[in-house]
């Protein structure tokens, strides 16, 4: 399912994540290229989220443009509870080898402190997400 303008409710940026929070609860993050992502960058977006969910646990979709890969810094940060108290479970679609190859790592080195899973089809991710809802 493709996401179009009449889903999205409320937007919002921290270059480089696009927020987009959906008409059915789901808060869609794409992770741009544009800039190296960082864990002041991640709080500064968490915020923004916050904002823009009333500062409720939604479930998160995210996806990482091909070239925007997460870095250890990051990836430690992201798994521990405190990182993001505004979603209640993450599932981030897998896009290339390096996105296979990391997510992987993520999930058994990480093991992150929400419902996580990895998937390569979106329509799949969503469904799992609204159990969440």
């Amino acid at each position: 399912m493709t996401l179009n303008e009449e889903q999205i409710i409320s937007k919002g940026v921290v270059v480089p994540y696009y927020l987009s929070l959906r008409a059915d609860g789901i808060m869609y993050i794409r992770i741009s290229q544009e800039k190296e992502e960082s864990v002041e960058l991640v709080k500064e977006m968490v915020k923004k989220m916050g904002e823009m969910v009333g500062y409720n646990q939604v479930p998160m979709l995210a996806r990482h443009e091909e070239f925007a890969l997460p870095g250890k810094e990051n990836r430690d940060y992201w798994a521990t509870k405190e990182a993001c108290p505004y979603s209640k479970a993450d599932a981030f679609i897998i896009n290339s080898m390096a996105m296979q190859f990391i997510s992987n790592f993520y999930l058994r080195i990480n093991k992150p402190a929400r419902p996580t899973r990895m998937f390569v089809d979106e329509d799949a991710a969503i469904e799992w997400l609204k159990t969440f809802l």
